[in-house]
Formats: C-alpha cells, structure tokens, sequence
C-alpha cells in the first residue's frame, strides 16, 4: 500500500478508532514461527508488499485470513469495507476464517509483520491456525486501523490490558521511546494475566502485574480501584483492551475516578464463553 492510501479517520473523540479510508490486503507467506511463553505465539509473514505498508497507529491491527487446513489461500474482494460478509460469501469449502491482532513489529526492508498470538489448542479458528502454522504457509492480511489514541494528548494515561492486549501494550510502548520514556510522559499500565511467563518476551518496565485466579478482570479491577483511589487527579488518556467485562469495568473505573469518556478507549478483543462471529 502506499503511503498515499493511508489516509484515514481521525475524529476529536479520542474514545474512537483510526480507521483507515482505503483498506488494504496483502497475500503472505509465514516465514517463521516462535513460542514466547505462556502460550503467546509469534508468527512473523512476508509480503513485497508490505515494503509499503505504513501503520496508522503503534497499536495498528490486522485480520488475518486463515485458510482452511490442507487448502489453498482464497482472498475476498479487497473493495467493499464489510470484510467480514465478503468473506462469508466465499465457498464453504475454501472461506478462510477471520480474527484480528496487532502487529507486533514491521520491519519495512524485508516486508515483515510479526504477530503476536494467544494460544488455546484448537477452541478458537486463530488459536488453531497459529498452533499448525508451519513456514512456507500462506496467509492473508487485511490492514484495517488502529486504536490507541494518546499521542493525541498530553497528561497522565492509564492502560488495562489482559494477556490478549500484551502485543499491543508492548507495541505502544516501544512507540514512546520505551517503557522508561512512556513513563516519563506519564503513561502507566496495569496488566492482568493468568500465566506470568506470557511476559516473558516483553519489556513492560514498570507495568503493574496482576495474576488472575478467577474470571477475566478479578485481579486487575479491584487493584485499578485501589490505585487510581491513592492517587487521584485528572486522567488524560485511557485505553482498555481485552476480554469484554475487563475492557468495560477498567472503562468505568477510569472515569469513575476522572477520565472524560471521551477519551477513554476500550475495545472487547473477545468474550469470555462466546466465540467471536
């Protein structure tokens, strides 16, 4: 894609994605596949392509279309904007399935996205994917957006995430410089996972870690309320992603405690219980 094709949404309200106008699509081929820790897989693809490729946010996210085991790559018309009935129009057969994440790295001279990738064995199509990918696989990519918005203003910032938004967070970090340099600006972030080692591949710095025992925000909620409660003040910046009720509560508790929702973000990567369509 070119640079010229990056032109995209960008509304005041901060609590909104950066969309792209032009969306585009590459086909890819997996080029190496690595275990992080915790069940985080990392599959890096290549396009010549994605030479081009110019993210619109340090958090850019992508879908990924996955074709069905032992089948070739079949890609949906890149033009209409609801990819996801492009998509399911194609044959049964030969649909590849849908899910989205963010890129972990790019690296412009070979052409490269790195993805990172919570596993679960073979519950959800992405896991399942991710848990077979062999090099030499093709896979497709559709760019789409991204999400965080902090650049956007200055003052102190919040971010929630759990293990699924890990990629992300690290993504936004390395953006500002480093968690060092994030910090400095004012960022700060509260993590909850169920397994401590998924962060093993990630410099976080100074992250709050909160390791969950129970349901998706039982540890990382009552601990956002304790720690926004001492340290009260005007919030600048939110950004909550990861399963739906942690995004929502972590969204609430930010303004609960002085965010304007206006620039609180959260997005629902999944639900606990149901599969995403």
């Amino acid at each position: 894609m070119s640079r010229a094709g990056l032109r995209a949404h960008r509304r005041a309200d901060l609590a909104t994605a950066v969309v792209r106008e032009q969306p585009a699509q590459y086909e890819a081929t997996v080029v190496a596949v690595s275990d992080l820790g915790g069940g985080m897989r990392r599959v890096s693809c290549v396009a010549d392509d994605l030479r081009d490729f110019v993210p619109c946010g340090p958090d850019e996210y992508v879908g990924l279309l996955m074709p069905p085991p032992g089948r070739a790559l079949v890609m949906p018309d890149p033009e209409p904007a609801n990819v996801r009935a492009t998509v399911a129009a194609l044959p049964a057969e030969e649909r590849p399935a849908l899910r989205w994440y963010t890129v972990r790295e790019h690296d412009p001279l070979r052409g490269r996205l790195d993805i990172d990738i919570v596993t679960h064995g073979d519950s959800g199509p992405g896991s399942a994917w991710a848990c077979r990918a062999r090099v030499g696989d093709p896979v497709g990519i559709r760019a789409s957006g991204a999400l965080y918005r902090g650049f956007d203003v200055g003052g102190r910032q919040v971010l929630v995430a759990d293990e699924t938004a890990v990629p992300s967070v690290a993504a936004i970090l390395d953006a500002w410089g480093g968690p060092a340099d994030a910090a400095d600006h004012g960022v700060e972030v509260h993590v909850e996972v169920a397994d401590p080692r998924v962060l093993d591949s990630y410099d976080l710095g100074d992250a709050h870690v909160h390791v969950r025992t129970g349901i998706p925000g039982s540890a990382v909620l009552p601990a956002l309320e304790t720690t926004l409660g001492a340290r009260p003040g005007r919030i600048a910046y939110g950004w909550a992603c990861g399963e739906a009720d942690l995004a929502a509560g972590a969204r609430r508790a930010l303004v609960r405690h002085g965010a304007d929702r206006r620039h609180v973000f959260f997005c629902a990567y999944w639900k606990l219980g149901r599969p995403r369509p």
